[in-house]
């Protein structure tokens, strides 16, 4: 009998989102665009909110519990990153992906083509009413942001995105 052999190693990614519902939208994406075929396990997970600092080292800590070959934040505009917090992001091996305008609600407005409003919670009562659950389910963001939609996003996030999920090259 012949010896089977053994599977490739796959590579892991870690993308973790600034609060509860960009774990959900992060979750929604996978589910559209990681399958088998993509060579790798992909993670999300929450810093559970914070400052840009707080969710960087909650990260940073995360990492330490488990080895990823890529790691990810998807975090709001609406605080600034100080340059002494995107050097430790990036001496972490981190990439920071930033939701503009705002936050979340901002980029995901503008995607579907409604306007994006100055504040987060303008943004957050402009979205929640378009989908079809609560904003901390990966499903409630099915009908709105299909894969066609995405797809047709330029959106420079959302590209990076796409292609951390799904282990593609940047085009």
């Amino acid at each position: 009998m012949t010896k089977r052999k053994p599977p490739k190693a796959k590579l892991t990614a870690l993308i973790v989102g600034e609060g509860s519902h960009d774990k959900a939208f992060l979750n929604h994406m996978k589910s559209i665009y990681d399958g088998r075929e993509t060579g790798q396990k992909v993670t999300v997970d929450s810093a559970d909110g914070g400052s840009p600092s707080d969710i960087i080292k909650s990260t940073i800590r995360k990492r330490h519990h488990a080895d990823f070959d890529r790691r990810y934040i998807l975090m709001d505009s609406d605080v600034g990153i100080s340059h002494k917090d995107r050097k430790r992001a990036k001496s972490a091996g981190i990439e920071l992906i930033i939701s503009t305008p705002v936050c979340l609600e901002g980029m995901l407005l503008e995607i579907i083509g409604e306007a994006a409003f100055g504040t987060n919670q303008a943004c957050k009562d402009a979205l929640h009413p378009l989908l079809s659950g609560r904003p901390t389910m990966a499903k409630s963001y099915t009908e709105k942001f299909t894969k066609p939609i995405l797809d047709g996003s330029a959106k420079s996030q959302i590209i990076t995105l796409r292609n951390a999920i799904g282990n593609m090259k940047a085009k």
